[in-house]
């Protein structure tokens, strides 16, 4: 039998999915508290990563199965309950990204990943001061990496995290997006150009 993956470490049968479905258009509470479980981590762990905000991120994840609940019967089955959440998700964060981006357009500054400007350390071969604590210089990496991919075109952001954080095959990302998958990999390829380009001062400052 074919399986479903929820969040970490849980698996949901395609009959058992079925049947959930059923149970969700019943209106049965109990099938959405067992959705809620599944998918749950996965909802805001992809919001984290889209818009790199926490509490946008819970309020998405609120969101999402708020829609579930009101929507499900607009599911109608031509893909997984799973895909479908993905979807949806994609959808609430692309709002409130346009919605961000419209609103601080003219206030905010770049987010322009800056190393030596913004506090983050690139190691300098010439100095004399001692390097910091791998751990801490894998932090400053990864917000490096997450301010890169709050640069990319969302488009793009939501086809690198589906790749590279989710772990998803190019039919899979195909499918969520609705998209050829010429034009995933083409998402993906110029996403990973840019982010490479964003932490070149990292990359060098590793080599050293």
């Amino acid at each position: 039998m074919g399986e479903l993956t929820g969040s970490v470490g849980s698996r949901i049968g395609l009959h058992e999915a079925e049947d959930l479905v059923v149970r969700l258009r019943e209106h049965d509470e109990q099938a959405f508290s067992e959705v809620f479980q599944l998918y749950k981590d996965l909802v805001y762990t992809l919001s984290v990563k889209l818009l790199s905000d926490k509490t946008e991120a819970l309020d998405i994840t609120q969101e999402v199965f708020l829609t579930l609940f009101r929507k499900i019967h607009h599911f109608r089955g031509d893909c997984t309950l799973k895909t479908w959440l993905y979807r949806v998700t994609l959808n609430q964060a692309a709002n409130r990204n346009r919605w961000w981006r419209r609103r601080f357009l003219n206030q905010t500054e770049s987010l322009s990943v800056k190393p030596k400007e913004e506090g983050h350390f690139v190691p300098d071969p010439a100095s004399d001061q001692p390097w910091p604590d791998r751990a801490v210089y894998a932090a400053e990496i990864h917000k490096a990496l997450q301010a890169a991919l709050d640069e990319l075109p969302f488009d793009q952001r939501a086809a690198v995290v589906l790749r590279d954080v989710q772990g998803l095959s190019y039919e899979e990302i195909a499918e969520i997006l609705d998209a050829e998958i010429g034009t995933v990999k083409s998402r993906i390829a110029r996403g990973r150009e840019r982010l490479k380009d964003r932490l070149k001062p990292y990359r060098e400052g590793a080599a050293l």
